[in-house]
């Protein structure tokens, strides 16, 4: 390759990386504040975001979670996930009689899933729905406890 014709390569290898320099230079700068002022908080925005990350069905008595914990703990309800007692229920929501749990595991920095519920307090059943809602697995458990979830659970 002769030397002119490796002058004019770098040089337009230098011009064209002068040109996207300069374009990126002139590029629209307010975008970053109008993200910045779009992601600014307030009060409002917070009280908000608290109230999505809340389960949809609202806040129950520590008794009537530990009539659900009860009912659980005494069930036939497996897994190799986490040991039984240190599974956790939040109740999700509530459809009629029915009650739909999520049970998971607390880890240090960490929560899983394990598993979704349904318990039906009319009928008094135990399901698994983690797999299929429409095909759910009867668990087992002391139906006696269920007196106690109707007396401390709306």
């Amino acid at each position: 390759m002769r030397p002119s014709n490796l002058f004019i390569i770098v040089t337009m290898a230098l011009l064209s990386s002068c040109a996207t320099a300069s374009q990126e230079a002139s590029a629209d700068t307010s975008a970053p504040s109008q993200v910045l002022a779009d992601s600014t908080t307030t009060n409002a925005d917070v009280k908000d975001s608290a109230t999505i990350l809340k389960p949809k069905s609202g806040s129950y008595s520590p008794e009537c979670y530990k009539a659900i914990t009860d009912i659980i703990m005494s069930s036939s309800f497996k897994t190799d996930l986490a040991k039984k007692e240190n599974i956790k229920v939040r109740i999700d929501r509530i459809e009629g009689s029915k009650l739909f749990l999520q049970l998971f595991a607390s880890e240090k920095d960490h929560e899983s899933t394990l598993a979704w519920l349904r318990l039906d307090k009319a009928n008094e059943k135990l399901e698994d729905i983690t797999v299929d809602p429409t095909k759910p697995i009867v668990l087992t458990y002391d139906t006696k406890l269920i007196s106690k979830l109707r007396q401390t659970c709306p």
